[in-house]
């Protein structure tokens, strides 16, 4: 027949089978398939870090499918002459219940990063802090998905290759030891020199 059965993600699914293009797509359907390119290439070099971050987004999603899904519809936007980009102050890494702490800093200390974060609020002690400073130009990251118990208030993280000097964008989110949890990320802006 002109049907598929399979099992994904603990769900019985059904598609038909796909049909032969005979003619180029249109114009919005090609701008479209630009949008989901672009957001793949963007968040591909993250996928470690996505795939605990956006863990619980939903049951019938993988981390890496939940952080397209949500960027696409929130960190994508238009520049003046109709060409996309997604915006990295609103791009979100991990997504989930946890909370973060009231205040969060970094500095830049050589090749390295420093993120500090006020130890204060409700959370269990061994709660991890996940973090990523990525340089979208060239696709490099560094990312440390348990870069310091919560309570210690600080981590560090290597600074990622960046020979041309593009900006690099620091994030920071939390995650429970077993992984059953996670905040969201928190973007803590960009280092430029």
């Amino acid at each position: 027949g002109s049907i598929v059965g399979y099992e994904l993600n603990g769900q019985d699914v059904i598609r038909g089978l796909p049909k032969k293009r005979t003619k180029k797509p249109g114009t919005t359907e090609q701008l479209n398939r630009n949008k989901f390119a672009l957001t793949q290439h963007w968040l591909q070099p993250l996928l470690a870090f996505l795939r605990i971050g956006f863990k619980n987004y939903a049951p019938t999603y993988q981390g890496f499918v939940a952080a397209k899904s949500y960027n696409s519809r929130n960190a994508l936007k238009e520049n003046e002459d109709g060409s996309t980009y997604v915006d990295p102050t609103l791009a979100l890494l991990s997504f989930g219940t946890l909370t973060l702490p009231q205040s969060m800093s970094m500095e830049r200390h050589g090749d390295e990063i420093v993120v500090s974060w006020s130890k204060e609020g409700h959370y269990q002690g061994i709660d991890l802090a996940m973090l990523v400073a990525y340089v979208p130009e060239t696709g490099e990251a560094s990312i440390d998905t348990a870069a310091a118990k919560r309570y210690s208030g600080t981590a560090s993280l290597p600074m990622p290759k960046n020979p041309d000097g593009h900006a690099v964008h620091v994030y920071i989110a939390f995650v429970a030891f077993d992984h059953t949890a996670q905040s969201n990320s928190y973007y803590l802006g960009a280092i430029t020199d």
